[in-house]
C-alpha cells in the first residue's frame, strides 16, 4: 500500500482503500501456484524481464503476501485462493 501511495503521491492522488480497480492497475505478473491458487505480483523497486521473472518465480511464491483472499463464483465447484506479493 505504501508503494502504491508513493506512486500516486507523485501525481498528487490519494487512495484511502485498496479496491480491485486500483490493485489491477499495479499488477505486474501473475503466477498460478496450483489449480486453485493465484499469486499476483506487484512490482516493487524493479521491473523484471520475462526471463528473470520466470527464473525467480519460485522465489516470489515464498514472498510474504500483503493481501490474502478467496474467490468463489456462484455455482462454481472450487474456491480460488488469491495472494498479492510485492517483488
Amino acid at each position: 500500500m505504501d508503494k502504491i501511495n508513493e506512486i500516486l503521491g507523485q501525481k498528487h492522488l490519494v487512495i484511502n482503500e485498496l479496491d480491485s480497480d486500483i490493485l489491477r492497475s499495479f499488477i505486474f505478473k501473475m503466477i498460478s501456484a496450483s489449480p486453485n491458487e493465484i499469486v499476483y505480483c506487484i512490482a516493487g523497486t524493479k521491473n523484471y524481464s520475462d526471463k528473470e521473472f520466470k527464473k525467480r518465480r519460485l522465489e516470489f511464491l515464498k514472498t510474504s503476501p500483503i493481501v490474502v483472499g478467496t474467490y468463489h463464483a456462484k455455482g462454481g465447484l472450487t474456491k480460488m485462493f488469491t495472494l498479492v506479493v510485492v517483488i
